[in-house]
């Protein structure tokens, strides 16, 4: 199946490639791999944009030694409470844009999932093409 990446996470990975020309980009990642195509990932193109597949998921390599420090970039896209954000992972960490039993929007929570992400952080975006597609400026400075 044909797939793209959505617009709104292509404009993040440009503006932070562009803030840390140097940075490491050993743990990005956008289509996922043959263990997320059996499970439930936004890294799967399952968003369909006519006959096209999109994928509405990106990590982004910590690489604080080139001033990718991806624990600071995580926070300022949480604080920045941008509507296309869906939730972000980052170092055992989970924030969701909207309200989980017990857990307020915007607010770290523990994420207990297979991959920690101490490597890198996840971002993923809600699948309406509105938002998956906006290529705004992130709130990344």
């Amino acid at each position: 199946m044909a797939w793209r990446i959505a617009k709104s996470l292509e404009a993040l990975r440009k503006q932070i490639n562009e803030a840390f020309p140097g940075r490491s980009k050993a743990s990005d990642g956008g289509i996922g791999d043959a263990a997320h195509a059996t499970r439930d990932s936004d890294h799967n193109p399952w968003v369909k944009d006519g006959k096209i597949g999109v994928v509405t998921a990106r990590d982004f390599t910590c690489d604080p030694n080139d001033g990718a420090d991806t624990e600071s970039l995580a926070e300022k896209l949480r604080q920045s409470r941008d509507p296309r954000i869906k939730y972000i992972i980052y170092n055992r960490r989970i924030c969701r844009s909207y309200v989980k039993p017990g857990i307020p929007a915007w607010t770290w929570a523990p994420y207990t999932g297979k991959n920690p992400h101490v490597h890198h952080f996840h971002i993923s975006v809600f699948p309406a093409k509105e938002r998956y597609d906006d290529e705004a400026p992130w709130g990344i400075r």
